[in-house]
């Protein structure tokens, strides 16, 4: 498989309850046994993004990803399920990637004003409020 990168991803916005705008930024990125764990707030409110179980995740500089900007900003919101041409797309390039030739492994991309997580997992992910008023 070759990485087309001509081609702009598809992302999808996942509704969240917890409404973006251009203070939204990432906070902390966790990882433990028990899973990824991912904060995001605003000036509005806080939530925590759990991954149970995560293959992999990696947190760029949004200018590294500008690719996205054309599908995803803070406008439209901070949470996408990236259906095709982000991370696993690339990494199906290389032969040796096995984990992403599971058809059941999805990418999600949580952006900021600043960072943002890209996460391939086999599971839709938790998300509470932490500060706030409660989501949608």
């Amino acid at each position: 498989m070759e990485f087309d990168y001509q081609k702009p991803p598809s992302v999808v916005a996942v509704h969240t309850g917890f409404r973006s705008d251009r203070t939204t930024q990432l906070e902390s990125v966790s990882f433990s046994a028990e899973g990824l764990s991912i904060l995001v707030g605003s000036e509005h409110w806080k939530a925590k993004i759990i991954f149970e179980q995560s293959y992999g995740f990696r947190v760029l500089d949004e200018l590294d990803l500008t690719e996205f900007w054309t599908q995803c900003s803070l406008v439209d919101g901070w949470f996408f399920e990236v259906m095709d041409g982000g991370w696993k797309t690339l990494e199906l390039s290389r032969p040796h990637f096995l984990s992403g030739r599971n058809e059941w492994v999805r990418e999600y991309l949580v952006i900021g004003l600043n960072e943002c997580v890209s996460v391939l997992t086999k599971e839709s992910p938790l998300i509470y409020a932490v500060a706030g008023p409660l989501p949608d």
